[in-house]
């Protein structure tokens, strides 16, 4: 630690960095330069496809399969990363700058046990083994991990979900880096497990005084973790300030547009307005801004010049032609209401539903031990209402979804749909009913046929349910990609090929291709940006208005959950804890559990809410050249 804390009192120093795409000869970021103080963090959003992830590996020299970084510097400590090759890179990488993943789960191996997997890490950078107890106490201590020896002889597997991201940031932390990169590290978790992430990462900046470069598209915990937000658009910086700054007088059109999009849990907003338009790849890019096609502010100038880098204020900048004039311009409120679902009978009718898994391999007189996953949960859901069921991880949120679906069958209780008793099992259904009842999983990877293009992907359920012309089909196809904001023309790529988002909203063109009557949502919006996000929202309250389709969504995004829900149905460890019409539950909730997770839930107002405080206040340098 005392070579540590003599160095320079920037942690982390970034100048012109610049990667490639190899085949395309285009830049993929290009002009990112910034820097963190030792005990400050930056946050750096923007929508999918902006460059976010490409900065965040390459502050460690990591450049995907086909880019290349051919310029800048990253300077961590004494050291420059891109300066150094092969042996010392591998050094620094670990020793002074780590990386916590978005998916820890692929991280950590599967194969080794979490105790070996944070050795193997100490052996490589920190040579003298008497060191090693005492720094994987610290580690294991600053990651609020429990002090059990059995914990560290698991395997990833064995763990939940925050308590693997928890041992990824203990492995980051371990050699006691000067740099912590965390790439969208909450994305998937609920509100409780995101809160006490999030105060780990709180702590660092206090203990250690550890830099933190933070990506996210969750603008919400942004706001409440970070001192500075540089926000990237097609892989350049538009905009760097001073959070509360940014938040509250956004400058660059396309900072504006991002905070209209962002639902709000303390607050009732209108209808999300969504960014027009596709964000645009790097070998697409127009001449002149890259923003200016989907840009309310757009003048002639705007499509034939990069505009230059323009200060602001205080520590603040962005490039944007119309600044000055901007300034004057208020940002625009959502406007427009949800409407209700209609009165009568209800379309989908559960009552007393019981669900559960077998556990271990152990039997009670001839049968497996059973864990009761749903327990008793009974509700009503009106044709073109929207139903939010929440709860922590493992509450049962996803099981119900599934047994709603046909996917798990339940043990007891039954599900009326549109006054007829549905069959527990899918494979019973008929195919009209199967129809009329589609799902989006949480994960697409494990949705998605990889071995076939987005384009037979999306059409298979037309193949299914409308057989016609191949014409027919290879156009409504094109139409429901737009429909996602999707470009047509991935019709003819492979999963593989595309982004988290891109690939989720896939699975929700491919979902509403039948034209569902229900539509089961498990946490569809958890990967996708705030501007897809809101545009995905904004489709599925189209679909409701104009089709009298209904919901079930499934999600830990409270905000989200005030945008979209009519009725609130909250779960924990199996039970129904509260049912009730969405705003009388977020203004006077009447069950402890849910004043706890509206407590523990991020927003963009002032950041006073229990565990959200800041750990202090520096002065970030940056600029967009």
């Amino acid at each position: 630690m005392s070579e540590q804390n003599g160095l320079d009192q920037h942690g982390l120093v970034v100048e012109g960095l610049r990667v490639d795409a190899i085949e395309a000869h285009v830049d993929i970021v290009s002009e990112v330069s910034f820097s963190v103080p030792r005990g400050a963090a930056l946050g750096i959003v923007g929508e999918s496809g902006s460059g976010k992830t490409t900065v965040a590996m390459a502050l460690l020299g990591f450049a995907r399969a086909g880019t290349e970084i051919v310029s800048g510097e990253v300077q961590v400590g004494r050291h420059d990363v891109l300066g150094l090759e092969n042996a010392p890179l591998r050094d620094v990488r670990g020793r002074l700058i780590s990386y916590v993943p978005q998916n820890p789960s692929r991280a950590l191996s599967p194969a080794m046990r979490i105790g070996a997997q944070l050795t193997e890490m100490l052996n490589a950078h920190r040579p003298d083994h008497t060191e090693h107890h005492e720094l994987l106490r610290r580690a294991w201590a600053d990651a609020q991990l429990e002090d059990d020896r059995e914990l560290m002889r698991r395997y990833p597997h064995q763990l939940s979900g925050g308590q693997q991201q928890r041992v990824a940031i203990a492995m980051a932390l371990v050699c006691e880096p000067l740099v912590v990169v965390m790439d969208e590290p909450t994305t998937g978790l609920d509100v409780l497990t995101q809160q006490r992430l999030l105060k780990v990462i709180s702590g660092l900046r206090e203990r250690r005084r550890t830099s933190i470069v933070y990506v996210s598209h969750d603008l919400g915990v942004v706001r409440n973790l970070v001192d500075h937000v540089a926000v990237m658009y097609a892989g350049r910086i538009v905009e760097h300030a001073p959070t509360d700054a940014l938040f509250q007088d956004p400058q660059h059109p396309y900072t504006r547009r991002l905070l209209e999009a962002i639902p709000r849990v303390r607050r009732r907003t209108g209808r999300l307005r969504g960014i027009d338009g596709h964000a645009v790849e790097p070998w697409n890019r127009p001449g002149g801004c890259p923003f200016a096609p989907r840009c309310d502010y757009r003048v002639e100038r705007c499509d034939v010049d990069m505009p230059p880098i323009t200060s602001a204020t205080g520590m603040r900048s962005a490039r944007c032609w119309r600044l000055r004039e901007l300034r004057a311009v208020e940002p625009a409120t959502p406007t427009g209401r949800r409407r209700a679902g209609s009165a009568g009978a209800p379309l989908l009718s559960v009552r007393g539903l019981v669900a559960g898994y077998a556990v271990g391999g152990a039997r009670f007189r001839g049968r497996r031990a059973t864990k009761i996953a749903v327990d008793g949960i009974s509700f009503d859901l009106a044709q073109g209402s929207c139903l939010a069921v929440v709860g922590e991880s493992g509450s049962g949120k996803t099981t119900l979804a599934r047994c709603l679906a046909g996917l798990h069958e339940p043990t007891g209780g039954e599900i009326n749909f549109a006054g007829a008793r549905l069959e527990r099992a899918a494979r019973h259904r008929e195919a009209a009913v199967r129809r009329r009842i589609q799902i989006v999983f949480q994960d697409p990877d494990g949705s998605l046929n990889p071995s076939m293009t987005v384009g037979e992907i999306v059409s298979r359920p037309l193949d299914q349910f409308f057989p016609g012309a191949k014409a027919d089909q290879r156009r409504r196809v094109g139409e429901l990609l737009e429909r996602v904001r999707l470009s047509p023309s991935i019709a003819s790529r492979m999963p593989r090929d595309l982004s988290g988002g891109e690939k989720q909203r896939v699975a929700i063109a491919r979902a509403i291709a039948p034209q569902p009557d229900l539509l089961i949502c498990d946490e569809v919006t958890s990967a996708l940006d705030v501007a897809v996000q809101a545009s995905i929202l904004e489709l599925l309250d189209d679909l409701r208005l104009s089709a009298g389709m209904s919901l079930v969504f499934v999600t830990h995004d409270l905000a989200v959950v005030r945008t979209i829900a009519d009725s609130v149905l909250v779960m924990s460890g199996g039970r129904l804890c509260e049912f009730r019409e969405s705003e009388a539950l977020f203004t006077n909730p009447s069950d402890d559990y849910t004043r706890q997770l509206l407590n523990a839930a991020p927003d963009l107002n002032d950041g006073d809410y229990p565990g959200w405080a800041a750990a202090g206040s520096h002065e970030l340098e940056g600029t967009l050249a």
